[in-house]
């Protein structure tokens, strides 16, 4: 760990955190992974999500959870299904095409259908555009706002009287710090010193390193670097561990959440800490007066993330490659495991109950929709019409996703469609073993 006054404060002056560079890796408008539209949906594609594997099910599994929260509700005029971080927004496709057929039913249904609405909340433009792409003529019943609520509320709350807030694998992408302990019980905090060599042909801007024969990229400097694949593929990160007091919002946060670093004689693995994980919880809560929130990560209780390798709880790339954040920043994803002992924790400082936690599969248990064979059928005629409009060249995914599955009974490149779908489904009914999880947030008022 670096002590120096004067070195620690030239480092925190000059240089990202662990938090801020993975941050400008996912989010940054010059080069970030989310940001420039590099990141790539479905079969095919960097990585797939439950809302996409089981489409259109999972999109009727969420409209009909609406449907009954707003029945629960009292059946208010005016209901909003709001979705954070939409993806490419097949979801929010898969729903509107629920509720439509709802309505074309009457009943019920229709009364729902006129007083719902769609709501996304979106930091990245690049995948609002995505959005609307994929939604066509739909995005006309769709309201976007941007915003990133994990740094800032929105302005005029609430948004409506009553709402069900959807977030899918949000909270993963979500940057966080690394957490170092020590014997002495001074955690630290991680920063990273990108090292760039040649410097004499390097572009202006670079500083002095950690040595003084180094040559580093400030932050400032990161934009023109890695968004210049002369530069990129030349660069070497290092670690560099400061003090935790130079992040005094991150050493409360600590304390609070994990006391145990600040304890004599603990070795404990690195921890990675969110902070910014209870300011998206509590933003969330004041979107409505009423609301229920579903959060579907993949996450672990504070025991595991106390116990667990680091290579359990971070991850870059594709599934299961293994890749460090450092191999392709900008180009590769890079989420976390999630901590869902602190995001219980922030839901209940910001006055919401913990109403379920535990399987995803509940989602489909509580909404009435049953994935049994006559769905999964859905679900494979659903897949092979994209996959076959992606062999013609339609749709935004085509570049893609006629390289992912096949439909032959053999396993071909990445397996066939069915069977992809079963592992699909057992993953999410948790037949098969996942991490995936489901978090149902409440206000107090109501059931």
């Amino acid at each position: 760990m670096i002590t120096s006054p004067a070195e620690v404060e030239r480092i925190a002056r000059l240089f990202p955190s662990f938090r801020d560079f993975v941050d400008d890796a996912l989010f940054h408008p010059r080069w970030g992974y989310y940001s420039t539209g590099r990141v790539r949906f479905g079969e095919g594609g960097h990585y797939d999500t439950f809302p996409l594997a089981l489409s259109p099910l999972f999109g009727s599994m969420l409209a009909q959870y609406a449907y009954r929260f707003w029945r629960r509700a009292g059946r208010p005029a005016r209901f909003e299904l709001c979705e954070l971080g939409a993806g490419n927004g097949q979801l929010c496709l898969d729903v509107l095409v629920r509720v439509a057929a709802g309505e074309r039913a009457g009943g019920v249904w229709r009364d729902f259908a006129r007083s719902f609405r769609y709501r996304i909340i979106e930091r990245s433009p690049a995948l609002m555009a995505r959005q609307r792409q994929q939604l066509g003529p739909l995005a006309a019943a769709v309201t976007w706002t941007r915003a990133d609520l994990a740094e800032e509320s929105l302005a005029d709350l609430p948004l409506g009287p009553c709402g069900l807030v959807f977030a899918n694998e949000v909270l993963d992408c979500l940057a966080h710090h690394k957490v170092v302990g020590s014997a002495n019980g001074s955690p630290g905090v991680t920063f990273v010193v990108p090292l760039i060599a040649g410097y004499d042909a390097a572009p202006p801007g670079l500083v002095r390193g950690i040595a003084p024969a180094d040559r580093a990229v400030p932050r400032r400097a990161l934009a023109r670097v890695f968004s210049d694949e002369r530069w990129r593929r030349r660069v070497n990160c290092r670690e560099v561990v400061l003090p935790l007091r130079v992040t005094p919002d991150l050493q409360a946060f600590v304390r609070r959440h994990y006391p145990e670093f600040f304890l004599a004689g603990k070795r404990l693995q690195p921890y990675f800490a969110c902070p910014s994980m209870e300011r998206l919880i509590g933003n969330t809560a004041r979107l409505y007066r009423r609301l229920e929130a579903l959060w579907i990560d993949y996450g672990e209780e504070r025991e595991f993330h106390l116990a667990a390798a680091p290579g359990q709880r971070l991850f870059a790339g594709p599934p299961r490659s293994g890749a460090s954040v450092y191999r392709a920043p900008g180009f590769d994803d890079i989420t976390f495991l999630v901590d869902f002992s602190v995001v219980a924790r922030a839901a209940r400082q910001a006055g919401l109950r913990v109403k379920f936690y535990g399987g995803q599969g509940e989602l489909a248990r509580r909404s009435g929709v049953h994935l049994d064979r006559a769905a999964r059928d859905l679900i494979l005629r659903s897949r092979t019409l994209e996959w076959m409009l992606a062999l013609l060249g339609v749709g935004p995914e085509r570049e893609w996703r006629h390289t992912g599955l096949t439909w032959s009974k053999e396993s071909g490149r990445g397996g066939s469609l069915r069977a992809d779908i079963n592992r699909a489904v057992a993953e999410f009914l948790g037949t098969r073993k996942t991490n995936f999880k489901l978090l149902i947030l409440a206000s107090q008022r109501g059931t």
